[in-house]
């Protein structure tokens, strides 16, 4: 089998779900692979490769991929007992939930993105779409053809929309999602489900490509690492976490599938309108937020029958963007945590920042490198050096996105302190 990183393109990405009976796939035709998620009564087990699927996958091949590539994870969930049960739970026992999707002049990806969100099955939910120092319209247009609530928040950055979205939901589990983005039908019911604890204010979900169909689509993924985190659950709290698992947030998962309750924004604040997209940070915005969550005392867990399907860039040149963005947003949110002042959490002090910077991130992406020379990493150097840049130009992102929120903060002559 040809290793992932390696696949040629395009990749038919499919979901089969084993309480059906397995049927052949058709339209395959013209892919050199299928990767297909496997899944069980909504649970995800994981993923197989069919090599040169042909215009139809036989039912056949689908069962040898599956003995081949799953027995294992499938044996494991064929025994397991409960899940089912929690999964179907009554529709009585399930909150209701703000669902908000911040969006910028993207009204394509933001249609397609709403339609999913329609066709969620769930009994009791709202969509608030907040449309982020728009250029035009056309999104406000867009929305008013649909059942859902549209908010403009003038002021630039997605962190400012984030806020503006927990203002105007009214429900008290709000669920964030992005535009390039499309949902799962049981999504709602996972996220719900995931709640059933107390303690749990964040979840995060399962992140999958939405396709596969170019060579960028392709490194990102399988090269770079992408977006999922996984078919496993698993939890975290501040009381289990050395000040290293506690600054390495981005393992909990990504803003564009994410969850919490309407009380943590009380004990932890809102979202720091200093980063993510749209300032000079150009992100971080959801890993300082998971940070603070679990500084502030809350459980975190990770549901991954939350699912969404991202659509990542298609060309190499937006793929590099977004790597020199990646280096640079995570070294603002680094320096975030050096400077801040707010945190009660006492054990994580600038030391402990300064030895995760320098002994696990730096020296994982030095690591890296070596590990390319050596033929053992798979990232092409090109790729890596643009992940490298970002990292160099982090100290200066961050000053200039605290230089800019303040001016923005007082043309707005808005008294909400930064990440209040």
């Amino acid at each position: 089998m040809i290793p992932l990183p390696y696949l040629p393109t395009p990749v038919r990405v499919l979901e089969i779900d084993l309480a059906a009976p397995i049927a052949p796939i058709p339209g395959c035709a013209g892919y050199a692979a299928a990767r297909i998620l496997v899944r069980l009564r909504g649970e995800p087990l994981g993923w197989v490769t069919i090599e040169e699927p042909g215009e139809v996958i036989p039912a056949e091949r689908v069962r040898e991929a599956l003995a081949g590539q799953l027995a294992g994870p499938i044996h494991n969930a064929a025994l397991s007992a409960g899940f089912a049960a929690e999964a179907g739970a009554g529709a009585r026992s399930l909150p209701p939930i703000s669902v908000v999707v911040c969006t910028r002049d993207r009204p394509d990806s933001m249609a397609h993105c709403l339609l999913a969100l329609l066709a969620l099955d769930y009994p009791a939910f709202e969509i608030v779409v907040v449309d982020n120092a728009p250029m035009s319209d056309a999104t406000m247009r867009l929305v008013a053809s649909h059942p859902v609530r549209y908010v403009r928040e003038d002021r630039p950055g997605l962190d400012w929309a984030r806020n503006r979205g927990i203002a105007e939901s009214r429900h008290g589990i709000i669920a964030f999602t992005d535009d390039d983005v499309r949902v799962d039908a049981g999504w709602l019911r996972a996220i719900a489900t995931a709640f059933g604890a107390p303690e749990v204010m964040l979840v995060t979900g399962l992140i999958c490509p939405a396709e596969l169909e170019t060579e960028a689509q392709i490194v990102f993924e399988y090269q770079y690492g992408g977006m999922g985190k996984g078919c496993r659950e698993w939890w975290s709290r501040r009381d289990l976490l050395t000040p290293a698992q506690l600054i390495g947030t981005h393992h909990l998962g990504a803003g564009a599938n994410m969850a919490c309750r309407r009380e943590i924004f009380e004990r932890a604040g809102r979202f720091d309108t200093a980063l993510d997209v749209g300032t000079p940070s150009h992100g971080g915005g959801d890993l300082d937020m998971f940070y603070r969550v679990l500084a502030a005392g809350g459980t975190a867990r990770y549901e991954p029958r939350a699912i969404v399907w991202h659509a990542h860039r298609r060309e190499l040149p937006a793929l590099r963007r977004q790597l020199r963005d990646n280096g640079r947003a995570f070294g603002v949110y680094l320096l975030t945590r050096f400077f801040e002042r707010r945190t009660a959490d006492a054990a994580l002090t600038r030391l402990a920042v300064v030895r995760y910077t320098v002994f696990v991130w730096l020296q994982w992406l030095a690591g890296r490198v070596v590990r390319r020379f050596r033929r053992r990493e798979t990232l092409p150097l090109p790729m890596q050096s643009q992940e490298l840049a970002g990292v160099l130009e982090a100290p200066f992102a961050y000053f200039a996105t605290r230089r800019s929120d303040a001016r923005l903060r007082q043309l707005s002559a808005t008294p909400e302190a930064p990440g209040g």
